[in-house]
This record gives C-alpha cells, structure tokens and sequence, in this order.
C-alpha cells in the first residue's frame, strides 16, 4: 500500500503533468494580454489628471464651504451682539418709560388733586358771593325800609303839621285867635338829592328841598321827586329828597 502511494506522488509531481489550476491561469492571462504600454500611459495619465482636477474642484469648494462657515459665524457673531445690544437699549428705553409713566401718572394725581382744590376753592368763592350778595340785599333791604319808614315820618310830620295848621286855622275862624305857623322840621338851609340808578349817589344842594311829586333836573337829566324825609344822620336835620330818573320802571 505505502508503494502504491508513493507512485502516486510520484505520478503527480511528474514533469509532463500539469496541474488543474494552469488552464484557469491561461486563460486569465488571455484576458489580460499585455498592452501597448503608451497607450496605458496615456489613459493614466488621462484619469490622474481628471481624478486631480476633480479634487482641485473639491479642495476649492471645500475652501469656498469654510470662507462660508468663517463668514457665517462672524455674521452669527456680528447678528447676537446686535441682538445682545438692541435688548440693552430696550431694556434701558423700558426702564425710562416706565419713569416718565410714573412721573406722569404723578403729575396726573397732583393734577387731579389741585382740580379738587380749585373746585373746592370755586365751591368756597361761590358761596361767600352768594353770602356777600345775601348781605348787599338785605342791606339794600334794610336801606330801602329806612328810607321809607323815614319817608313815612317826613310824611306823617307834614300831615301833623297840616292837622294843626288846620286846627290853627279853625281855632282863629272861631274864637279870633291869630294863627301861628308851625316851624318847619328840616333844616331848610340845605338838603340832599338821594339819586337812584346803577348805583345809588348823594347830592348836596342848598335851600329847601323840593316837594314831593316834583321834577328836578340834574346833569342834564329829568328825576321825579318820589318823597321827601329827613335824612338818616344823627344831627343832620336836612331834607333827603329821593329822585328817580323820569320814564324809568320802578323796582319790583
């Protein structure tokens, strides 16, 4: 047995054998038959040069992607530290709107404040001119009811006076006693023209006063003379003749 194997090592090694694998050799060397070397060169260098061109093409773009990225940072940069900036300024703008909107709203309470002072103060003056004008008025009041109680006694002194001028009178008629004049009751060296109108004025004049129911003239001016009385000073026994412009309308 061990001859048998060694003959078929033997057998197998033999020169004039081949081996299975040369047919597969062959024919891949058929297929890649040799060349023409210039050729290959040529086409080598062909592909090199458009492999270099393509990455020159790629190194440019991908210079031309960095400038781009170093671009669009510095505008990231440039675009926060605005951002950064215009949210300072608005803050600041926030915080000095929010002042004046105090300062206003300040001045509005103050405002509102001295509007209630003038309305009070307006309240205040209108109810001392409505006391004054109550005062003038029943001071005017108190004058008027003077003037007539005192025009009331002028006129019951002159009836007094006719009364016994005509008792007087009767008294000679029938027992032939002469008849003495009563004196008069007012100075007669002087009187006074009280004018009424817009506002009332005293005029002085000598003589006796003119009668009641009379026309004087004064400034160029017609007044009817509405009643004579005493005059209201202590001691001053002149006659007061109260006038009033002719065609006036008498107060109510």
């Amino acid at each position: 047995m061990q001859e048998e194997s060694r003959q078929d090592r033997t057998w197998e090694h033999w020169p004039g054998r081949g081996s299975p694998d040369d047919g597969i050799r062959h024919r891949l060397r058929g297929l890649f038959a040799a060349t023409d070397d210039d050729a290959l060169e040529a086409v080598i260098s062909e592909r090199t040069r458009e492999i270099e061109e393509q990455t020159a093409r790629l190194q440019a773009t991908i210079d031309g992607l960095h400038r781009r990225e170093e671009q669009a940072a510095r505008l990231r940069s440039a675009v926060e530290e605005m951002l950064r900036l215009g949210s300072a300024e608005l803050d600041e703008r926030q915080s000095e709107l929010t002042a004046v909107a105090a300062d206003l709203n300040e001045c509005e309470l103050r405002l509102q404040a001295r509007e209630r002072e003038i309305a009070e103060r307006t309240q205040e003056l209108g109810a001392v001119e409505l006391r004054r004008a109550a005062v003038e008025r029943r001071e005017e009041a108190a004058r008027e009811r003077e003037i007539a109680l005192e025009t009331a006694a002028g006129e019951l002194r002159a009836r007094e006076l006719e009364l016994r001028h005509r008792a007087g009178e009767l008294d000679h008629a029938v027992n032939g006693v002469p008849h003495q004049p009563e004196p008069s009751p007012y100075d007669n060296s002087g009187h006074l023209l009280y004018v009424a109108g817009d506002r009332y004025r005293l005029v002085e004049r000598d003589g006796p006063a003119p009668p009641a129911g009379s026309v004087v003239e004064l400034d160029d001016r017609r007044y009817d003379v509405l009643r004579v009385g005493r005059w209201s000073v202590p001691g001053d026994r002149r006659a007061c003749a109260y006038l009033e412009a002719v065609g006036a309308e008498p107060d109510a």
